[in-house]
């Protein structure tokens, strides 16, 4: 249960993210906390390997559980892909929470987000 992420260049504000994990079955942060500031998500990419259901939220207070599941558990196929584009200002989080991803089980997942912090 490891996630590796990386953040591409953007041009001129905000943040692209992409997460890559063999078994994001724990709960695994993509975008860490920021002090008094929300992450808002943009655009969403999910694609998946293995016939599994992947959550996306915010927070983890107790070690393996999400706060609060703001997108799922979304059900997938084998290699399937999906996307979302999040419109009138983004999907915004709690402040000072970070973004997480959480998988029902092994599987290649990939998770890539754009999106800002205010």
């Amino acid at each position: 249960m490891a996630i590796t992420v990386s953040a591409p260049a953007v041009g001129s504000f905000g943040f692209f993210l992409n997460g890559v994990s063999a078994d994001a079955s724990g709960v695994e942060k993509l975008k860490a906390v920021v002090a008094g500031k929300s992450i808002y998500i943009d655009h969403l990419t999910i694609s998946s390997d293995a016939a599994i259901s992947i959550s996306i939220g915010e927070g983890e207070t107790v070690p393996g559980t999400i706060d609060t599941v703001l997108l799922g558990p979304v059900p997938f196929a084998i290699n399937q892909q999906m996307q979302w584009n999040f419109l009138n200002g983004g999907m915004k989080l709690t402040a000072a929470t970070a973004l997480v991803v959480e998988a029902s089980g092994a599987g290649n997942i990939n998770v890539f987000a754009s999106g800002r912090i205010e």
